[in-house]
């Protein structure tokens, strides 16, 4: 006579034992998928580092040949450098800043991330004010746990289709305050103490900034712009 405990005994036996298998195996690729992710984001790091680099030296070789119009090729470079910044981690840490759990090397790439918005930041107001270069540089300090900021967040990716290359955001995480001290040296030079804040033009907004009125602010450091045309 068939025995059909010990049958249901082992049936279950393989039920688990493929569990585990395909446990292993997801863990395995999430693994691999995360470690890949790293790799690239730390090549995008390394262009970076290069991108910004010629940036400097195209800056240093304006200021040592004032004579000669450099701007023009100072502005399409930073443009470029920027729009890439944006493009190639902007969406890495978006991803990121969904887990509940943050890994050393998780919050390595964010802090890496607020740095090079920082440096562009600098980089772009020095050409604005020596070149006058036609866009307005806009500083976006955030947090995880703020309800409001996505609200803001949306409203500048608004006007960043609206206005093109002509804006630059550039976000900063203040949760990354104790890992990047730079955080808290530009939260304090502006004194910022509440969740979203914008900098824009070195002037200070806080709260959720409402379209009308950011369109407003916009247009008056772009008043040629066709764009603010409707506003004006």
């Amino acid at each position: 006579m068939v025995d059909f405990r010990k049958i249901s005994r082992e049936k279950y036996v393989v039920a688990g034992v493929l569990t585990l298998l395909i446990f292993f195996l997801g863990l395995t690729l999430g693994t691999i998928i995360d470690s890949y992710r790293y790799n690239l984001v730390e090549e995008i790091n390394q262009e970076q580092d290069v991108n910004y680099l010629s940036l400097q030296i195209q800056y240093a070789y304006l200021n040592a040949f004032s004579d000669v119009n450099n701007c023009p090729i100072l502005s399409t470079a930073l443009k470029t450098a920027i729009k890439d910044l944006s493009k190639s981690l902007e969406d890495v840490i978006a991803s990121e800043e969904k887990k509940e759990i943050s890994t050393s090397r998780q919050r390595f790439v964010q802090r890496r991330y607020v740095i090079d918005n920082l440096r562009y930041w600098l980089l772009a107001n020095e050409g604005r004010q020596r070149c006058h270069l036609d866009f307005v540089p806009i500083i976006y300090f955030y947090a995880q746990n703020c309800p409001s900021c996505p609200n803001q967040g949306t409203i500048l990716s608004y006007f960043k289709n609206v206005f093109g290359e002509k804006v630059l955001v550039f976000p900063i995480n203040i949760d990354l305050r104790e890992e990047e001290p730079m955080v808290e040296i530009v939260l304090s030079q502006f004194n910022v103490s509440k969740q979203p804040t914008i900098i824009v033009d070195n002037k200070k907004y806080e709260g959720v900034v409402k379209k009308d009125r950011l369109q407003t602010i916009i247009c008056a450091s772009l008043p040629d712009a066709p764009e603010c045309a409707s506003s004006s």
